[in-house]
């Protein structure tokens, strides 16, 4: 309980940590300033005026970083100019169709990636072994936008088996139940798959390369050497064992797949957390940029921090130091 306390406590500071930084440096950045962004500059300067004390701006920086941090506390991250409406608001509509996309990618890398990392590792030197490395090299080289295209291209429009965009058909409020389901999972099979490939192949080589770590160790030799059979060693003493240190990595890819890629929601035009990310970059939107920027960081801290519980839970030894 005491790891995790510590775990939870750094959490927090480092929160607050990145918040004051992003705070600070986009206040610094050349040309960031309120009415050069956002207003027009044929605005007088007491309309200009009466904008930046109704926003705050007139006040001292420190006076602003403490006014918006209690703002962020209380769940208030600002006003999008752009959508015209909270912050709050534009990244709670996008994280649901980037969750939609994101799960399922999720559940596809870690369930297919240890699965074949595992294999690769009990048919070590064999012919299947070196397919499934060279198979893992490549898939983790292939960018996801050129992937995502040519699934399009293969299932779409040769194939014409799944949709190329989108997370649901026109006519889907005319739809019952199950014809609802069916058709936002025809949606998400090519983004979410485009999405899973990389991290799959990571996964799937880190499994591999920690099996056969657990697999030279001396308790593995003393248990064959007891007369156990190669299957239950593999499974029952070499697998848990090995599967501790995979456990990192869903602290490390749970931001990937909560926060979505920007490249994959752009081809197939999901209007995720990815997707908002880059229109607030393009257009300016200095309070969306800001929130999604937080949101992210936030969601990166909770992944490491889920991370360091699991670790503590699966490996007693953490929390004896």
């Amino acid at each position: 309980m005491l790891y995790i306390l510590k775990r939870i406590v750094n959490s927090i500071f480092l929160s607050f940590g990145i918040a004051t930084i992003v705070f600070f440096l986009l206040r610094i950045l050349p040309s960031a300033s309120f009415s050069d962004i956002y207003l027009n500059p044929r605005l007088s300067e007491d309309v200009l005026s009466r904008l930046k004390v109704a926003y705050g701006l007139d006040k001292p920086v420190l006076i602003q970083f403490l006014n918006w941090l209690k703002e962020i506390l209380t769940g208030n991250l600002g006003f999008s100019f752009i959508y015209r409406k909270p912050v709050i608001n534009c990244i709670g509509e996008a994280i649901l169709f980037t969750l939609t996309i994101g799960i399922p990618a999720l559940i596809l890398s870690f369930g297919f990636g240890i699965f074949i990392g595992v294999q690769s590792a009990r048919k070590r030197g064999k012919t299947v072994d070196r397919i499934l490395n060279l198979s893992f090299l490549i898939l983790y080289s292939i960018p996801s936008f050129w992937l995502g295209i040519v699934l399009i291209l293969i299932f779409s429009y040769t194939l014409g088996i799944f949709p190329s965009s989108g997370l649901r058909s026109i006519n889907f409020n005319e739809m019952n139940f199950f014809e609802k389901i069916f058709d936002m999972f025809m949606h998400i099979v090519l983004p979410s798959t485009t999405l899973s490939i990389a991290p799959m192949a990571a996964i799937a080589r880190f499994t591999r390369n920690t099996m056969l770590n657990v697999l030279s160790q001396t308790y593995i030799k003393t248990a064959k050497a007891k007369g156990l059979d190669e299957r239950t060693i593999f499974y029952r003493h070499a697998l848990p064992n090995a599967l501790i240190p995979v456990i990192t990595l869903f602290g490390l890819y749970l931001p990937f797949f909560f926060a979505g890629s920007i490249v994959v929601e752009e081809i197939f035009s999901i209007p995720g957390i990815g997707k908002l990310m880059a229109d607030s970059i393009f257009q300016r939107d200095y309070p969306l940029t800001v929130g999604i920027t937080l949101f992210v960081s936030f969601i990166v801290i909770i992944g490491n921090l889920i991370s360091d519980i699991l670790y503590s839970i699966f490996d007693p030894r953490i929390r004896l130091k």
